[in-house]
């Protein structure tokens, strides 16, 4: 199937068109170092779309929730510590200290305990 237009009839579609399509200075600039490809556009008048391809991502690479989640459990930790520290003044440092190294092995028996399993 040929299609087949005037030049000045393409370039006026062409126009409409890119009246459809929002500015973006991501899209245009790029976030990262090398531009993402674009895998199709979408034009249902009076919108376009721009569909781009995402890589497939290694599963050595966390994914955005994964990263969250462990900076959300380090901040719970820290938070803990600061509520331990503030609740007792009274303690030297290495008495603190002694203390976190305590709830450690706790945790490393935990953790070897799950990996057992």
């Amino acid at each position: 199937m040929e299609i087949s237009l005037k030049t000045s009839v393409l370039i006026q579609k062409l126009m409409e068109i890119d009246k459809t399509v929002p500015f973006d200075a991501d899209v245009v600039t790029g976030e990262e170092w090398w531009p993402i490809p674009i895998s199709r556009v979408y034009h249902n008048p009076p919108h376009t779309f721009v569909e781009f391809e995402t890589g497939e991502q290694s599963q050595d690479d966390p994914d955005e929730l994964t990263i969250y989640s462990e900076l959300e459990i380090r901040v719970h930790q820290m938070i803990q510590i600061r509520d331990f520290v503030q609740s007792n003044k009274n303690l030297q440092p290495e008495e603190i200290i002694s203390e976190l190294n305590v709830q450690i092995e706790r945790l490393r028996a935990m953790a070897e305990a799950i990996l057992k399993q």
